[in-house]
């Protein structure tokens, strides 16, 4: 039955990742390139208005002192420092913090199913290249290339 269900979310992923957007750029000056920028945001109004429901509960519970788990990476305050590390190397339902809303828990799961799949991408990238990473509202992270997790991160978009 568990290898079944891995299999319908392993079909399912691609269909989830259509709910964010993965956004790359790269300044051009007269000294030359600068750093790659990603960046992770909800891709329609749904989104947007799922996402700030949801990032204010994180942001709450970061303050707190609790973690949030976003899938295969989790987040959270060690020593005044905001941390991303791996979390879940199965990501299923249980491996994320859900927020608190009027929503279906499905269709919770299947957005945070493919935030945590579009997070895995950038991060991917992100070693590759070098760069800045942000998930919109809740972090930025700063990786070098080939650098190894866990990643130093800060807040974007709000104070501890």
């Amino acid at each position: 039955m568990g290898r079944i269900l891995l299999a319908v979310v392993a079909l399912l992923l691609p269909a989830h990742a259509q709910e964010w957007r993965l956004t790359r750029s790269q300044s051009l000056t007269q000294e030359g390139t600068r750093a790659w920028r990603y960046t992770l945001s909800p891709a329609d109004r749904a989104g947007r208005e799922l996402w700030q429901k949801l990032v204010l509960q994180y942001q709450d519970h970061l303050r707190a002192g609790y973690r949030v788990d976003l899938g295969s990476w989790r987040l959270y305050f060690l020593g005044g420092r905001l941390r991303l590390e791996p979390h879940c190397p199965q990501v299923n339902p249980a491996c994320f913090t859900f927020g608190a809303l009027p929503v279906e828990k499905g269709v919770q799961d299947r957005f945070l199913l493919g935030l945590s799949q579009l997070l895995d991408q950038a991060l991917a990238q992100a070693r590759n290249t070098g760069g800045n990473l942000t998930l919109s509202g809740l972090f930025r992270v700063e990786l070098k290339p080939g650098q190894a997790p866990p990643y130093l991160a800060r807040p974007s978009g709000w104070a501890p």
